[in-house]
């Protein structure tokens, strides 16, 4: 038995909400480790400081004064550098032995975390990567001072080198990693696929589950899941909608899911007329699979401007319940090629290419048979490379 502590920014205390930190910490527990999640408040909406025994897990969340949440360089910088000064203080006091440090970036939330638990408790640290922090706001405009992009990347580049072990999610993402982050050690870079508790799926009646959402019954639905903002540059999949709307009449996008870009997109699809698009504002957490489940595809879209491979997340719920997925994607992310030529799940569409994205919808709507066979593809992924029970043993081999 070791003792293991996460360290992340994201950790649902409702099991119902349960997030990837959540599956791992579970995991970890059922194989008879003892685990302690130190989670950051890093939002100013997020829980205040507590400490709680959640599902055989101690979660000590931590947050800072209110007059530290302030937007801006000068906010962020403030919380850079004083959670993991405050950290330290709260983790010495509830955390007395660590073997191993599990932490997910972004890595500016935890600077110098790393050194202090190797330090102060002897352990092994794992970094899970899943973003390049500073590219990722540079893409996308937040970060347009080259000084302020040099200073977190610095920060990230020294991050990086504290930990025993980076997972990163593609070879995509190991190979930006060694070009960007050069002190990196390639001999401590492996692959860590994203995770998920894998599951049986219930069946479900369709008809039931359109009628109570207000769905129509005999159309092909498009469904985009999660949530909506500049990131994924929704207005390709309205686009998508315009082109759709009389050369497909059997096809509707359904939009499920909140975020600072919905009361935009939706006001936009109401002025072009866009009758084939259906914005769903919230859908409880028990009922979202259902929903999508009784979906016809599943639609991924992200920004042209990233620079970053990446692997969305919310793949991992439509390969859970056999959906085959359309996606319109940055040129950059091997995650088209993982989902065309490996997985065998789906088409991908650089960002931009509207009627290709348009002609591979087209494929799809008219296809049952084609769309069962990529679903079914997508559930054996699924199964085969995506459990937590995999990454858990892989992050444990550190130890």
């Amino acid at each position: 038995m070791k003792n293991v502590v996460l360290l992340t920014t994201k950790y649902a205390e409702n099991k119902a909400d349960a997030w990837l930190t959540n599956e791992m910490a579970y995991s970890l527990r059922d194989d008879g480790h003892r685990v302690c999640a130190v989670v950051f408040s890093w939002l100013r909406d997020e829980p205040e400081s507590s400490v709680k025994e959640i599902d055989g897990i101690t979660v000590v969340r931590i947050k800072l004064l209110k007059l530290f949440y302030t937007t801006g360089f000068i906010g962020t910088a403030l919380k850079v550098f004083l959670f993991p000064y405050w950290a330290r203080i709260v983790i010495k006091k509830h955390v007395r032995q660590c073997d191993l440090l599990i932490a997910n970036t972004p890595c500016v939330t935890i600077v110098g975390l790393a050194s202090f638990f190797k330090r102060h408790y002897k352990s092994k640290a794992y970094l899970v990567l899943w973003d390049f922090f500073p590219f990722y706001l540079k893409d996308l405009g937040v970060i347009r001072n080259k000084l302020f992009f040099g200073f977190f990347h610095r920060l990230e580049n020294r991050m990086y080198r504290t930990f025993d072990r980076i997972g990163c999610m593609t070879k995509g993402n190991v190979k930006f990693l060694l070009e960007n982050y050069p002190r990196v050690e390639p001999a401590r870079v492996e692959i860590l696929p994203l995770w998920a508790k894998i599951k049986a799926v219930p069946a479900i009646d369709r008809s039931k589950v359109r009628d109570k959402y207000n769905l129509p019954e005999g159309k092909v639905i498009a469904v985009y899941g999660g949530a909506m903002s500049i990131v994924q540059e929704l207005e390709n999949l309205l686009e998508l909608a315009r082109l759709s709307l009389h050369s497909r009449e059997d096809v509707c996008i359904l939009f499920i899911g909140r975020g600072t870009e919905r009361e935009r997109l939706q006001a936009k699809a109401i002025k072009e007329g866009l009758t084939n698009v259906i914005f769903l504002d919230y859908v409880p957490r028990e009922e979202y699979q259902d929903v999508v489940q009784a979906c016809d595809i599943g639609l991924i879209s992200l920004s042209s401007k990233l620079s970053v491979p990446s692997f969305p997340s919310k793949s991992v719920d439509y390969f859970k319940v056999s959906l085959p997925i359309l996606a319109s994607l940055d040129a950059v992310t091997d995650f088209g090629s993982i989902l065309q030529n490996d997985i065998k799940a789906g088409y991908s569409v650089i960002a931009g290419n509207s009627e290709l994205l348009h002609e591979k919808l087209s494929i799809l709507a008219s296809d049952s048979v084609l769309r069962s066979k990529m679903g079914l593809a997508g559930r054996r992924y699924y199964e085969e490379f995506l459990s937590v029970e995999n990454a858990k043993d892989k992050i444990i081999g550190l130890l």
